[in-house]
């Protein structure tokens, strides 16, 4: 089970393409917080993520602090098997101080995704302060304090029309800071149009060419989607995690108390449309069944395309940025998805034919298995019909 806790929807910086709308100061109360915690552990899950998300979650240390006591409190108050409890962290790395050093670091299993959309020329052009001041610099120093602290990390690029062009650089900067894996994030809200689909093309081939340099040094850092888009080429199928359907193994609490299949779907928390139930009522099992039905359309639309099964076409929280419904998409994913394809399978071209030893280990002698929680679906081959 994964619970998201969207703690408040103000945030430091002003990021041009953040799509959680502007940023206004509502936290989550202390008991709506226990509150899902309880729920998320009422079904006796076997694995239990909580996941801090916002606006900027480490504005609040004290919430951050109360919320890992009542987690292990309450997971601690329940008979064996207890659940084995996991901590995500997304912030925008500007306010890792000792404090929150404390909070991530070990023993506590936590996973922390930090943005950061390449070299600074690149990041500080969207991810700004409230004086339009660029965050970069500080964002790079407290990693090195994470780094310190023995706290794992992980990168996220927010990639854009304008910035697509120049992915070799912006992989070079994430690799040079040495992640446990780092991530390329198409914002699918952006105005992608033929040409910025070419500059994609451009910057991803001089992505893999970066991704390539550090694999023949004997580093096999994970490269998302790029690692994915292999996976599902070799194993002949994509690991398709229960959040795939709506709320099925995981839901997002906003600091209101409505509930929604995924963080990324709650916005300004106006909208009634994507509201699967709340804190009060619980889950609306009817409208729940209502949206994952208009999600699944895409399926028909998908049906005929070879790469359906190499792609993230499924995913709801896609459909709506994009085209603000769920079930809809347009070219722009299927132009996006198949520039990342089409990426990885080069890389993984090139690397196979030098028998380079770390893709080769990589990739042909290790044992990959779907996540806890999760199915293989098979791969399609082009010609095939769909199954079931």
């Amino acid at each position: 089970m994964e619970l998201t806790l969207f703690v408040d929807h103000a945030c430091n910086l002003r990021c041009g393409y953040c799509y959680n709308g502007r940023k206004f100061g509502r936290r989550m109360p202390a008991e709506f917080m226990r509150r899902s915690v309880d729920l998320a552990l009422a079904s006796r899950p076997a694995q239990l993520d909580v996941s801090f998300f916002g606006g900027e979650p480490l504005l609040h240390p004290g919430f951050i602090e109360e919320t890992l006591a009542h987690v292990e409190t309450a997971v601690h108050a329940l008979p064996e098997p207890r659940p084995r409890v996991r901590y995500v962290m997304n912030t925008n790395g500007t306010l890792v101080d000792d404090r929150v050093l404390a909070l991530l670091a070990p023993p506590r299993d936590f996973t922390v995704y930090v943005s950061l959309d390449g070299p600074a020329a690149v990041h500080d052009a969207h991810r700004v302060d409230e004086n339009g001041q660029g965050s970069f610099a500080g964002i790079v120093a407290n990693l090195e304090r994470l780094r310190q602290a023995v706290v794992a990390f992980r990168l996220v690029a927010v990639v854009r029309p304008d910035t697509a062009p120049r992915l070799g650089e912006v992989v070079r900067t994430l690799l040079d800071l040495q992640p446990a894996q780092a991530t390329l994030t198409p914002d699918f809200r952006a105005p992608w149009t033929e040409e910025s689909i070419a500059g994609l093309r451009t910057g991803l081939h001089d992505a893999g060419e970066v991704w390539m340099e550090a694999f023949r040094g004997g580093r096999a850092l994970p490269l998302e989607p790029l690692r994915g888009k292999i996976l599902t080429h070799l194993k002949e199928g994509i690991p398709c995690p229960e959040r795939c359907t709506l709320a099925g193994r995981a839901f997002a609490v906003a600091p209101t108390g409505r509930l929604y299949p995924c963080a990324q779907m709650i916005g300004e928390d106006r909208d009634d449309e994507l509201v699967i139930g709340t804190l009060d009522s619980g889950f609306d099992s009817k409208r729940l069944a209502e949206l994952q039905q208009a999600k699944d359309r895409v399926e028909e639309t998908c049906a005929p395309c070879a790469l359906r099964d190499r792609c993230q076409s499924h995913c709801g929280c896609r459909h709506v940025a994009l085209t603000g419904e769920l079930g809809r998409i347009n070219q722009a994913l299927c132009e996006i998805e198949e520039s990342f394809i089409l990426a990885a399978d080069e890389v993984a071209r090139v690397l196979t034919a030098e028998r380079c030893p770390a893709f080769i280990d990589t990739y042909y002698r290790k044992q990959y298995r779907p996540a806890a929680g999760s199915v293989l679906t098979r791969l399609r081959r082009p010609g095939e019909p769909r199954p079931g």
